[in-house]
Protein backbone atom coordinates (compact mmCIF):
# COMPACT_ATOMS: atom_id res chain seq x y z
CA UNK A 1 0.00 0.00 0.00
CA UNK A 2 1.39 3.37 -0.94
CA UNK A 3 1.20 6.62 1.03
CA UNK A 4 -1.78 8.02 -0.93
CA UNK A 5 -3.84 4.87 -0.48
CA UNK A 6 -3.10 4.86 3.24
CA UNK A 7 -4.18 8.50 3.61
CA UNK A 8 -7.38 7.91 1.62
CA UNK A 9 -8.18 4.80 3.61
CA UNK A 10 -7.60 6.57 6.93
CA UNK A 11 -8.74 10.10 6.14
CA UNK A 12 -11.41 10.27 8.87
CA UNK A 13 -9.19 8.98 11.71
CA UNK A 14 -6.38 11.30 10.57
CA UNK A 15 -8.69 14.33 10.58
CA UNK A 16 -10.21 13.38 13.94
CA UNK A 17 -6.78 12.73 15.41
CA UNK A 18 -5.53 16.16 14.41
CA UNK A 19 -8.74 17.88 15.50
CA UNK A 20 -8.94 16.24 18.94
CA UNK A 21 -5.18 16.40 19.50
CA UNK A 22 -4.95 20.14 18.83
CA UNK A 23 -8.25 20.74 20.61
CA UNK A 24 -7.00 18.93 23.74
CA UNK A 25 -3.73 20.88 23.80
CA UNK A 26 -5.59 24.20 23.41
CA UNK A 27 -8.21 23.27 26.04
CA UNK A 28 -5.54 22.34 28.60
CA UNK A 29 -3.63 25.54 27.81
CA UNK A 30 -6.82 27.55 28.27
CA UNK A 31 -7.52 25.94 31.67
CA UNK A 32 -3.95 26.45 32.87
CA UNK A 33 -3.64 30.01 31.58
CA UNK A 34 -7.05 31.63 30.95
CA UNK A 35 -6.98 34.99 29.16
CA UNK A 36 -10.43 36.12 30.35
CA UNK A 37 -13.19 35.11 32.74
CA UNK A 38 -16.17 33.41 31.11
CA UNK A 39 -19.68 34.82 31.63
CA UNK A 40 -21.64 31.74 30.51
CA UNK A 41 -21.29 28.19 31.85
CA UNK A 42 -18.47 26.40 30.07
CA UNK A 43 -20.45 23.13 30.06
CA UNK A 44 -23.46 24.61 28.27
CA UNK A 45 -21.31 26.41 25.71
CA UNK A 46 -19.13 23.37 25.07
CA UNK A 47 -22.21 21.19 24.49
CA UNK A 48 -23.68 23.77 22.08
CA UNK A 49 -20.45 24.52 20.24
CA UNK A 50 -19.26 20.93 19.95
CA UNK A 51 -22.79 19.92 18.96
CA UNK A 52 -22.49 22.35 16.04
CA UNK A 53 -19.11 20.83 15.15
CA UNK A 54 -20.47 17.28 15.05
CA UNK A 55 -23.70 18.23 13.25
CA UNK A 56 -21.83 20.23 10.62
CA UNK A 57 -19.20 17.53 10.16
CA UNK A 58 -21.93 14.92 9.71
CA UNK A 59 -23.86 17.03 7.18
CA UNK A 60 -20.69 17.86 5.22
CA UNK A 61 -19.72 14.17 5.14
CA UNK A 62 -23.14 13.35 3.69
CA UNK A 63 -23.09 16.17 1.12
CA UNK A 64 -19.39 16.07 0.19
CA UNK A 65 -18.06 12.68 1.32
CA UNK A 66 -14.51 13.08 0.07
CA UNK A 67 -14.53 16.40 -1.74
CA UNK A 68 -11.24 17.94 -0.60
CA UNK A 69 -9.27 14.71 -0.46
CA UNK A 70 -10.83 13.46 -3.70
CA UNK A 71 -9.95 16.64 -5.58
CA UNK A 72 -6.41 16.50 -4.17
CA UNK A 73 -5.96 12.92 -5.38
CA UNK A 74 -7.30 13.78 -8.86
CA UNK A 75 -5.00 16.82 -9.02
CA UNK A 76 -2.00 14.69 -8.08
CA UNK A 77 -2.88 11.91 -10.53
CA UNK A 78 -3.29 14.38 -13.39
CA UNK A 79 -0.27 16.48 -12.45
CA UNK A 80 -2.25 19.64 -11.76
CA UNK A 81 -0.83 22.37 -9.55
CA UNK A 82 2.40 24.30 -9.23
CA UNK A 83 4.05 21.78 -6.93
CA UNK A 84 3.67 19.14 -9.66
CA UNK A 85 5.52 21.34 -12.16
CA UNK A 86 8.72 21.80 -10.15
CA UNK A 87 11.08 19.53 -8.25
CA UNK A 88 10.62 20.71 -4.68
CA UNK A 89 11.81 18.88 -1.55
CA UNK A 90 8.91 17.27 0.31
CA UNK A 91 9.31 19.38 3.47
CA UNK A 92 9.34 22.60 1.45
CA UNK A 93 6.28 21.48 -0.52
CA UNK A 94 4.41 20.86 2.76
CA UNK A 95 5.35 24.33 4.04
CA UNK A 96 4.30 25.96 0.76
CA UNK A 97 1.02 24.02 0.69
CA UNK A 98 0.16 24.96 4.29
CA UNK A 99 0.92 28.66 3.69
CA UNK A 100 -1.16 28.70 0.50
CA UNK A 101 -4.01 26.80 2.16
CA UNK A 102 -3.98 29.20 5.11
CA UNK A 103 -4.08 32.19 2.74
CA UNK A 104 -7.02 30.70 0.82
CA UNK A 105 -8.88 30.11 4.11
CA UNK A 106 -8.16 33.74 5.04
CA UNK A 107 -9.60 34.90 1.70
CA UNK A 108 -12.65 32.71 2.28
CA UNK A 109 -13.11 34.30 5.70
CA UNK A 110 -12.89 37.80 4.20
CA UNK A 111 -15.48 36.77 1.62
CA UNK A 112 -17.99 35.43 4.18
CA UNK A 113 -17.76 38.77 5.97
CA UNK A 114 -18.19 40.77 2.75
CA UNK A 115 -21.00 38.90 0.95
CA UNK A 116 -24.34 39.42 2.75
CA UNK A 117 -25.84 35.98 2.09
CA UNK A 118 -22.63 34.28 3.27
CA UNK A 119 -22.44 36.57 6.30
CA UNK A 120 -25.90 35.34 7.39
CA UNK A 121 -24.51 31.81 7.53
CA UNK A 122 -21.16 32.80 9.01
CA UNK A 123 -22.42 34.98 11.84
CA UNK A 124 -23.26 31.88 13.90
CA UNK A 125 -19.48 31.73 14.38
CA UNK A 126 -19.56 35.26 15.85
CA UNK A 127 -22.71 34.76 17.95
CA UNK A 128 -20.95 32.88 20.74
CA UNK A 129 -21.57 34.59 24.09
CA UNK A 130 -18.03 33.95 25.32
CA UNK A 131 -14.70 33.19 23.69
CA UNK A 132 -12.74 30.00 24.29
CA UNK A 133 -11.26 27.03 22.45
CA UNK A 134 -14.70 25.85 21.27
CA UNK A 135 -15.47 29.20 19.61
CA UNK A 136 -12.92 28.50 16.89
CA UNK A 137 -14.67 25.22 16.08
CA UNK A 138 -18.15 26.80 16.07
CA UNK A 139 -18.92 26.76 12.37
CA UNK A 140 -21.86 26.36 10.08
CA UNK A 141 -22.80 24.21 7.11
Amino acid sequence: MNWNDWILGNELPIRLGFFFGIFAVMAVWEVLSPRRALTVSKGIRWINNLGLVFLNSFVLRLLFPAAAVGVAVIAQQRGWGLLNLYEVPFVLSVVIAVVIMDFVIYLQHVMVHAVPILWRLHRVHHADLDYDVTTGARFHT
